[in-house]
């Protein structure tokens, strides 16, 4: 499936992002923020210590407060989790792409982990609204030693009375290492009338989609994609494929579902299965 690439119309690049956030780590072994420059629409929460999450891990929920994404908008995240710390960043609630008649919007992420880092940056799914036309963006910048679990992730929507679908939804994934070698690469680009056909082959009657990944080098990959499949297989609704990424830098996760439910419920099963691989400790439901 394809979107038409007139549909994204040249965005200005953004200067600074909206949102700068830089984690460290005490003396102590906790994970805190320590640099945070957030402006409109973005809004940070206090940082939270959740149950079952590893001793010392700093979460927080950064949040729209404008209702959404709109037409033109070009929105950037930056996060850098610095040596040794702990992060889980997500969005506590998911984000509306709204109609966008005559732009299309780009939200941009680059996450930079630091030697010994664990980021986990797991935003609730993107809901696109009949017209929306959506770059989304992430980068990653991999040090020695670090790990990072991220998803990339959108279900439709259309208001009550309207049979409209989005026109088109573009993602692009890198992974480089910090002297810019790139590692491995992700791009998906869909069109609303393509899904809207249903194509046995296609996507079928399924009306959600995500890649998420955990990236780092020198990981059991074999274990990982075999404990994946495992925590995987037995969902309803679902259609998966788990993958190894190039470079020896992680695994990949494809997954298509009938609607936003059975998504969220594939996406905490593939997370829960990855933290507790990592740290010992698997993770309670958050999302509900």
């Amino acid at each position: 499936m394809n979107a038409p690439q007139e549909l994204f119309r040249p965005l200005t690049e953004c200067v600074q992002p909206q949102a700068r956030i830089t984690f460290s780590q005490s003396p102590a072994g906790a994970s805190y923020i320590s640099t945070q420059q957030v402006g409109y629409p973005f809004h940070l929460g206090r940082t939270l210590k959740l149950p079952d999450d590893p001793q010392g891990m700093a979460a927080v929920y950064l949040q729209s407060c404008s209702g959404g994404i709109f037409a033109g908008e070009n929105l950037h995240i930056e996060l850098r989790a610095q040596k040794d710390t702990q992060v889980h960043v997500s969005t506590g609630a998911a984000t509306v792409a709204h109609s966008m008649i005559e732009q299309s919007a780009r939200q941009s992420v680059s996450l930079i982990a630091e030697c010994g880092a664990l980021l986990e940056y797991l935003p609730m799914a993107t809901i696109l609204f009949p017209q929306a036309k959506l770059h989304s963006c992430v980068k990653v910048i991999l040090h020695p030693g670090a790990r990072v679990m991220l998803c990339d992730a959108f279900c439709l929507h259309a208001p009550q009375g309207n049979d409209g679908v989005f026109d088109a939804y573009r993602a692009d994934l890198e992974v480089r290492s910090p002297d810019g070698r790139l590692l491995a690469g992700d791009r998906l680009a869909l069109g609303g009338q393509d899904m809207r056909r249903q194509l046995p082959g296609v996507n079928d009657r399924m009306q959600a989609l995500a890649t998420f990944m955990l990236v780092g080098q020198k990981l059991p990959i074999d274990e990982l994609k075999q404990l994946l499949r495992e925590a995987l297989s037995s969902l309803p609704d679902s259609y998966l494929g788990v993958s190894a990424l190039p470079n020896d830098c992680g695994v990949s996760v494809r997954v298509m579902t009938v609607d936003a439910v059975a998504l969220r419920v594939a996406l905490h099963s593939a997370w829960a299965c990855l933290r507790e691989h990592l740290t010992g400790i698997k993770p309670r439901v958050r999302r509900k």
